[in-house]
């Protein structure tokens, strides 16, 4: 399944990120620091959530689910 995850950098959302992977999903992570992913096999989306494009950069038409940690 491809994921979006927003609050991947905190530590529920890490986690989520690691499993998810683990478990064969491929993840897309929207962070406005890049640097905080821990997870390198995750896609990183730079960008804030107030701005409307950014988040749609993230949510990619292929995305079929999108998680809030």
């Amino acid at each position: 399944m491809k994921l979006t995850v927003f609050g991947a950098t905190g530590r529920v959302g890490a986690s989520f990120v690691d499993r998810a992977i683990a478990a064969g999903h491929q993840v897309t992570v929207f962070a406005r620091d890049p640097a905080r992913v821990t997870n390198n096999a995750a896609d990183v989306i730079t960008g804030d959530v107030t701005d409307a494009a950014a988040v749609s950069r993230a949510l990619q038409p292929d995305c079929e689910a999108v998680v809030s940690c």
